[in-house]
């Protein structure tokens, strides 16, 4: 089982303007999680450390001492990066040496639903924790920021794929969680559609590598069979966050789910690839 953090993938966005400070949050979760649940909690819970790219160095340095401390996945929130000069994308060379050293470890990239600090632009009350309940009869009100979860994580997964991440980092996994995949067969299409604009960028087809790089957990309320066509059912995997609204309080409720699909595809889906992720891959 994968261990992420909760209120730990909001307070980045909080403090983006203190790189300094970033860090320190980065550093201090890291060894709160390690001593409260450790990387490897007998072999069957994994804490994932949080991990910034906004001081590439002391992100290197804090990688090493991840990996040092038995670490089999690393997380970090879908949003660009905010450094010393302002935002940058996550696939910028500045980074790659952060980049790097994750495919020559083999260790697994998990991005992660958080504040991304993106904007509804005025239709909606922005900020994180705002509530989203109507004043005048106290219920929730739906609005465009309820989708602002999956924006964050189609932006970021697609500017790696048009940054050409897979095939300068040929060893790189990422483990799209918490973000739902409803937005995938449009993000293939724009994919698509900018490799036949731009053929002279893509040195190889960017929704094949998206597919061999990356793997999908769908929310409950996604269509699996979709996302398994889409993507196949070796790269998609199960996850329940109760009592978070993507969760299930019973997580065997997902089974009829996976109904539809063979049973080495559900075994895949349910448990062996999130298993094999798991596992440190060096390149």
């Amino acid at each position: 089982m994968w261990l992420f953090p909760t209120l730990g993938v909001l307070y980045e966005e909080l403090l983006k303007d203190d790189v300094e400070a970033v860090g320190a949050l980065m550093v201090g979760f890291n060894r709160w999680l390690l001593e409260d649940w450790g990387f490897d909690y007998r072999d069957a819970i994994f804490g994932s450390p949080y991990l910034s790219l906004a001081d590439v160095d002391p992100a290197v340095a804090e990688l090493e001492w991840c990996l040092d401390q038995g670490a089999r996945t690393i997380v970090m929130r879908p949003a660009a990066v905010w450094t010393v000069t302002g935002p940058r994308s996550p696939g910028d060379p500045m980074f790659d040496p952060f980049w790097a050293r994750v495919a020559e470890a083999g260790i697994t990239t998990v991005v992660h639903a958080g504040d991304s600090g993106y904007s509804t632009q005025g239709y909606a009350e922005d900020g994180f924790s705002a509530s989203g309940v109507s004043a005048g009869t106290g219920r929730y009100r739906p609005s465009i920021k309820a989708f602002n979860i999956e924006r964050a994580a189609h932006d970021w997964l697609i500017t790696m794929s048009m940054e050409k991440m897979y095939t300068r980092f040929p060893n790189l996994r990422i483990a799209s969680v918490e973000n739902g995949a409803d937005y995938l067969a449009p993000m293939f299409r724009k994919l698509e559609q900018q490799a036949h604009k731009s053929p002279h960028w893509f040195d190889e087809d960017p929704v094949a590598l998206f597919r061999e790089h990356v793997w999908m957990n769908p929310f409950w309320e996604d269509d699996l069979d979709e996302v398994v066509a889409l993507m196949g059912a070796d790269h998609v995997i199960f996850g329940s966050d109760w009592p978070h609204i993507e969760g299930m309080p019973t997580p065997l409720d997902y089974l009829p789910e996976v109904a539809g699909l063979t049973a080495s595809d559900r075994r895949m889906v349910l448990r062996d690839n999130t298993r094999a992720l798991t596992q440190l891959r060096p390149g």
